[in-house]
């Protein structure tokens, strides 16, 4: 496993600026309450370079709870079929007949490089409804081999 850091924003940014930081991988961090990201060591020069670029103060840190899932809620604590559903049954919402894709759950530092890591199938409807909304890093499985 990979060490993976933290980048917090120390200053409130303007909501263009905001839109920006969302489509390069931040997010309000419903726990601490501040815009943060995480990242590969590598990643963590070309960040920090945008934001002082754009005048936005920031601190990075190791990020802690690699490997686990206890900082946000999983939907893998959610699911109605256990053994993960298939590619026609949702395991989130025990739909079946229905196109279905497979996820994999991010650890607590938005990484899936860890021991174990947990996958099942959820449907579109699920994705929009349920995962969409979720603090959590759930990545497609096919994008994670």
């Amino acid at each position: 496993m990979s060490e993976r850091f933290v980048i917090v924003l120390q200053s409130v940014p303007d909501p263009v600026t905001q839109e920006r930081l969302e489509d390069m991988g931040f997010f309000r961090d419903p726990v601490d309450r501040v815009w943060s990201r995480f990242c590969s060591k590598s990643e963590v020069e070309v960040v920090g370079t945008w934001l002082k670029n754009h005048r936005l103060e920031h601190r990075v840190a190791r990020a802690q709870g690699r490997g686990m899932r206890k900082k946000y809620p999983c939907l893998t604590d959610l699911l109605l079929r256990s053994d993960g559903g298939s590619p026609t049954s949702c395991a989130l919402c025990g739909m079946t007949g229905v196109f279905c894709r497979k996820w994999v759950e991010g650890d607590d530092t938005d990484s899936i490089d860890y021991p174990a890591q947990l996958s099942f199938y959820m449907c579109g409807q699920c994705v929009q409804s349920r995962m969409s909304p979720h603090p959590r890093l759930y990545v497609p499985a096919e994008d994670a081999l």
